[in-house]
C-alpha cells in the first residue's frame, strides 16, 4: 500500500451489490453511520445518487449525493484511512459535480464539523465557501457544523 495513483483509483455509480462495503466503510467512519437497510432503500431513490471508489476490485471509499430541485446535497462521503489524502475524495466529489451539472443542479451544499480541518481543506480547494453556521448539530462529541456551498458552473464556464 503506498504507491497507487488516482489513475488506478476507478470511480463508478454505486449497484445494489455495493451496499455493504458503502456500509462497512460508512460504520468506520462517522459515529452516527447509515444501517445497512438505510442504505439499500437510498441507493434505489430517484433523487440520490451513490458513486464508489476502486482499487484493485475493492470499494474504498463513496459518496451520497441527493438532488432535489436545483440543489444537490453531498450527504455522505467517506474514504478508507489507509487511501485518505490520495486523491480519492476529490475524485468521488468531481463525479458528484458532473452529476449534478448533468441535472441542471445550481447549488451544491454540503455539512461538515467544525473541527475537521482537513475535510474544510478539501471543500474549500475545490470552491466551496462557507454559508452559514448551524450550532450543537453534531453529537459525540457535541459540536457544531458549517453548511459550505459551491454555485456550479455548466462546462463552458457559466453559472448555472
Amino acid at each position: 500500500m503506498g504507491k497507487e495513483t488516482q489513475s488506478e483509483i476507478k470511480i463508478r455509480k454505486a449497484l445494489k451489490k455495493d451496499v455493504n462495503s458503502i456500509y462497512e466503510i460508512g460504520k468506520h467512519s462517522f459515529f452516527d453511520a447509515w444501517r445497512k437497510e438505510t442504505v439499500e432503500s437510498d441507493l434505489v431513490k430517484s433523487h440520490s445518487c451513490y458513486f464508489v471508489a476502486e482499487f484493485e476490485g475493492r470499494i474504498i471509499g463513496y459518496a451520497c449525493y441527493w438532488f432535489i430541485l436545483d440543489e444537490a446535497q453531498l450527504v455522505n462521503l467517506a474514504v478508507e484511512p489507509e487511501y485518505r489524502r490520495k486523491g480519492t475524495a476529490k475524485a468521488l466529489m468531481n463525479a458528484g459535480e458532473t452529476e449534478a451539472v448533468n441535472r441542471n443542479m445550481r447549488f451544491i451544499f454540503l455539512e461538515v464539523r467544525v473541527g475537521n480541518i482537513n475535510a474544510q481543506e478539501l471543500y474549500r480547494k475545490m470552491g466551496f465557501i462557507v454559508g452559514s453556521l448551524r450550532k450543537g448539530v453534531y453529537e459525540n462529541p457535541k459540536e457544531d457544523g458549517y453548511i459550505m456551498m459551491k454555485k456550479l458552473t455548466d462546462p463552458m464556464g457559466r453559472k448555472l
